[in-house]
């Protein structure tokens, strides 16, 4: 053995070259000593009847099948009758016909206004199963819902009032254009656009001071009801970024009193007087001498001229009582407010005047429209302020400082809320920078 293992040693790679080969020889042979199958395709085909005892039965149709129901949903239409909106459902149902054009809480289908939500549950040939109707009133944030079933071979109608589920909502936009404009674009709803206009009125006018880029975070309540948004609430909250300057607001309710904007530092977000009288506009012609647009010549322009549509709501930017209201030469449909500081403002050329002589108004109201009546070449609003019947540049109204007594931040529960919306506002911002990557 022992000159064996010297030999191995000595010739290692022969050797076991050597072995390597003999293991391969054996694996060919190995295959080629495997016997042959015969192919399956020459079997022999036999076949193999058998009897069964009883035939397969189908399964019978019960009262328990489910029924095939179709689902389909329509608005309602201002020149609808109820045939029309039945016809657009499939409803082709003599019987439901007939309840619903007689039943008195049924009736409710086609009152009032249009844009309802109908819903029917039928069978493929027409014949109703329910109907559900749902309007919306948004200023009262009320929700009715007619309910028609068919029970014990006739139908039942019935009204719910059912309850939104409140969410609350971020919103934000990018001044591109306008602050309108990108209210639309962001799909804003319009009250939440109109009660930011009125958070920042006393700060802002949102059609000069707004500059391109200028970034808004918005925080507010929204009502849902099945799945779907119905109407906005209220605005919590709102930040406006223009330029280096930063505003922020935010909606607090004091014990026992109404509710207002503050800043989250607590102070009033009212001002004596509103910036604009229009809330959104663009200013066509500032304070001062100027050419004259339909006599030409230069002339000294004693207000600010605020470009808008014909039929844009023009408001009083302060409390008081109207002094005027009537037509005035050149000034067309002109109405003037006295105001409790003595000074006035006055608004010209208006298509409408919506109050009377010594009615009392209150900041924000409204008081007639836009029109072009007097001397004007377009639909637009000529605002003056006079002091001691003086008048004076418009643009000072905006410094006039807050008109609140009440010392919000001081106020039981005013820190911890204000601390939450900064979070929300934050949140808000969060989402705003999100949209812009």
């Amino acid at each position: 053995m022992l000159p064996l293992k010297t030999l191995i040693q000595s010739h290692r790679r022969p050797v076991l070259a050597a072995l390597g080969s003999l293991m391969l020889g054996t694996g060919v042979v190995a295959f080629g000593v495997s016997p042959n199958l015969p192919d399956a395709a020459q079997w022999p085909v036999r076949q193999v009847v058998e009897t069964v005892d009883a035939p397969l039965a189908e399964p019978a149709l019960t009262a328990s099948t489910p029924e095939f129901l179709i689902h389909q949903s329509q608005l309602t239409r201002r020149d609808d009758s109820l045939q029309a909106l039945l016809k657009r459902l499939g409803v082709d149902d003599r019987e439901a016909q007939s309840f619903l054009a007689r039943d008195v809480t049924s009736r409710l289908l086609l009152t009032g206004a249009s844009g309802k939500l109908a819903s029917v549950t039928r069978t493929p040939e027409g014949q109703l199963k329910t109907l559900s109707v749902r309007w919306v009133d948004a200023n009262n944030q009320r929700v009715s819902r007619l309910v028609v079933e068919q029970q014990d071979g006739g139908f039942n109608a019935r009204l719910e009032q059912p309850t939104p589920r409140r969410l609350v909502q971020f919103g934000s936009l990018t001044i591109r254009s306008s602050f309108y404009a990108a209210t639309d674009q962001a799909d804003i709803p319009d009250a939440i656009a109109a009660q930011t206009v009125e958070a920042f009125s006393g700060d802002l006018d949102f059609q000069r001071d707004l500059r391109r880029g200028a970034r808004v975070g918005l925080v507010y309540e929204a009502f849902e009801l099945d799945g779907e948004i119905l109407f906005a609430g209220q605005l919590l909250g709102a930040e406006i970024q223009s330029g280096q300057e930063t505003h922020q607001a935010m909606w607090f309710r004091a014990p026992g009193k109404a509710g207002e904007f503050v800043s989250l530092d607590g102070e009033s977000q009212r001002r004596a007087y509103l910036a604009s009288p229009l809330a959104f506009s663009r200013v066509t012609s500032s304070y001062g001498p100027r050419i004259h647009p339909v006599f030409g010549g230069q002339k000294a322009h004693k207000g600010t001229d605020y470009g808008a549509p014909a039929g844009t709501p023009i408001r009083t930017v302060a409390d008081g009582v109207v002094s005027f209201a009537g037509r005035q030469g050149g000034y067309g449909n002109y109405v003037v407010i006295q105001h409790p500081d003595k000074a006035a403002t006055a608004y010209a050329h208006m298509e409408r005047i919506t109050v009377r002589l010594g009615q009392r108004v209150q900041q924000g109201q409204t008081i007639g429209t836009v029109g072009s009546t007097g001397t004007a070449t377009g639909p637009n609003l000529h605002f003056e302020y006079l002091v001691k019947g003086v008048q004076t540049n418009p643009s000072r109204i905006a410094s006039d400082p807050s008109v609140s007594t009440v010392a919000v931040a001081q106020l039981p529960g005013f820190k911890q809320e204000s601390k939450a919306m900064r979070e929300q506002l934050a949140m808000a911002a969060s989402v705003a920078l999100a949209h812009a990557q």
